[in-house]
């Protein structure tokens, strides 16, 4: 997104690198780094043995790591869930005869969604 001036917000700039890193993490090349890595981790060690060094410093870069793609996946997940609900929600307004109820169902309480569910016949979800 852009502000008044035409220059790109923070929000968009961390937005569309966490959409890079995301990505770039979920490729082949990255799943082959990886596992060469940790191969090469585990040789070193074997070869200079498995001090309490060692494995401290692959538990903090491993925690390290984890921590920090949990939330880029999560906001990554977030917004594209938030576009798929917009289309959805666009293409809703635009059908003749589709209940105007059901947009922005996400944001409404579970009972409410329960609902709107069972006012529609033959909608059949479980959930889980």
């Amino acid at each position: 997104m852009t502000d008044a001036t035409g220059t790109l917000r923070p929000n968009s700039l961390l937005s569309a690198a966490a959409r890079v890193i995301v990505a770039a993490a979920g490729s082949t090349l990255a799943a082959v780094l990886a596992v060469l890595l940790v191969a090469s981790w585990f040789v070193v060690g074997v070869v200079n043995g498995f001090g309490q060094h060692w494995v401290a410093v692959l538990h903090a870069v491993a925690s390290a790591v984890t921590f920090m793609m949990v939330f880029l996946i999560q906001h990554t997940n977030s917004v594209e869930t938030r576009a798929i609900l917009l289309k959805l929600d666009e293409l809703v307004r635009a059908t003749e005869g589709a209940s105007k109820d059901v947009i922005a169902a996400e944001h409404k309480p579970l009972h409410e969604q329960e609902r709107l569910q069972e006012s529609k016949p033959g909608a059949q979800f479980t959930p889980g």
